[in-house]
């Protein structure tokens, strides 16, 4: 038994190692191998363990901060703040420009971003820490540029929230420990039994939250004339800071206070792009279910769960997780009776490791662009 999982260990580190170093040989060959060996021995590790969190969390994390150090270096080393300020006041925020077929830019884009995605779409180069971006000409073309997004999608659904998502990674950070200070019970739904009154799940319209939030930036977005995915960019909360500011304040209330006094991902609760996959959460390769055989309801999963998707109600009736579950694994680790897995849908099969491979293939391919600009700051620095 031990053998096998080592082969299929070894077998998806190749894999990954090799999809790395073909993803990151164009245009530094020695940077594509220090990416594929990199991404293979984690890989390994991650799919030999039976205990994932401290490497799942360390990955998510890392996620984090490379967005953020890339950031910090795009504005302060290449440029300063005024100037950054500047160009994002006259940034472009159309989904694709008619005849436009090239463009120069040194600042990762949610609309091109795809381009990397795809290959060789978009190229860099090293020597100005820039990318010459094959932009979508027609709506043809740009309907193109959107099958790596709904590719993920389809195929993550809220597994993205748990292993891909930049953002994840702060709330994730902030629950370290085990102390919860703020219960916040106001928010949460009062469960009676026969001996005992006790605080479970959260109440509907705090679940409900995160698709207001949704709704209201699709017509935020209509209104503005601003191509939906641009309401995740930095740059466009910048262009208009007031709005920069609002979500600098609830990043700091939802996704650095609240999860390290609760323990909790409240961030998730209130992310639109998390409210859209959670709508495809039910049609996601990855399940997470109890054996109801196995089970013998002592709730572990629940206090475990970061997202409240597992509840006591939940365990004693349903036997699998609702559409907030970001499929991190948590329960599963934590179950002592060892009655929760992740299974393909209607089926048996166990695919956790596959979800894992998945995601460290999507992220390698994903944060290309973050990866490459933060080695263009450092060349410009040294």
């Amino acid at each position: 038994m031990i053998a096998n999982i080592n082969i299929r260990a070894v077998i998806t580190a190749l894999i990954v190692a090799g999809l790395a170093f073909w993803w990151y040989y164009e245009p530094l060959h020695w940077f594509g191998a220090i990416i594929a060996a990199i991404g293979g021995v984690f890989t390994y590790f991650i799919i030999k363990t039976k205990r994932k969190q401290n490497l799942h969390r360390s990955l998510f994390i890392s996620l984090f901060v490379i967005f953020l150090v890339t950031l910090l270096m795009i504005v302060y080393i290449d440029n300063n703040l005024s100037s950054f300020i500047d160009w994002a006041a006259k940034h472009k925020i159309d989904y694709y420009e008619p005849g436009e077929t090239l463009r120069s830019t040194i600042y990762p884009c949610t609309l091109v971003i795809s381009q990397v995605f795809l290959g060789r779409a978009a190229t860099f180069f090293p020597s100005t820490g820039s990318w010459l971006v094959t932009f979508p000409p027609s709506l043809n073309a740009f309907l193109w540029v959107m099958v790596p997004f709904a590719a993920t999608i389809l195929i993550f659904g809220r597994s993205f929230c748990g292993w891909i998502c930049p953002f994840g990674g702060l709330p994730e950070a902030m629950v370290t420990g085990k102390k919860e200070r703020w219960q916040l019970n106001f928010l949460k739904k009062r469960v009676g039994t026969a001996s005992i009154l006790y605080y479970a799940d959260i109440k509907e319209w705090v679940r409900d939250l995160k698709y207001g939030v949704l709704f209201a930036s699709i017509l935020l977005a209509f209104l503005a004339v601003v191509p939906i995915v641009c309401l995740l960019c930095p740059v466009l909360w910048i262009m208009y800071m007031p709005t920069f500011w609002i979500i600098i304040g609830l990043m700091i209330v939802f996704a650095i206070l609240l999860p390290f006094m609760s323990k909790k991902r409240w961030w998730c609760h209130i992310c639109p792009l998390g409210a859209f996959l959670a709508m495809f959460n039910r049609i996601s390769l990855f399940r997470v279910r109890i054996d109801k055989n196995k089970c013998d309801k002592c709730f572990d999963c629940a206090n475990e769960c970061r997202m409240y998707a597992l509840t006591p109600d939940i365990v004693s009736k349903t036997y699998k997780p609702n559409e907030d579950c970001i499929r991190c694994g948590r329960c599963i680790e934590n179950c002592p009776q060892d009655a929760i897995e992740m299974y393909f849908p209607a089926t048996s099969l166990r695919n956790r490791n596959l979800l894992i491979f998945l995601a460290i293939i999507a992220i390698l391919a994903w944060y290309t662009w973050f990866v490459f600009i933060l080695l263009g700051k450092i060349n410009n620095i040294f």
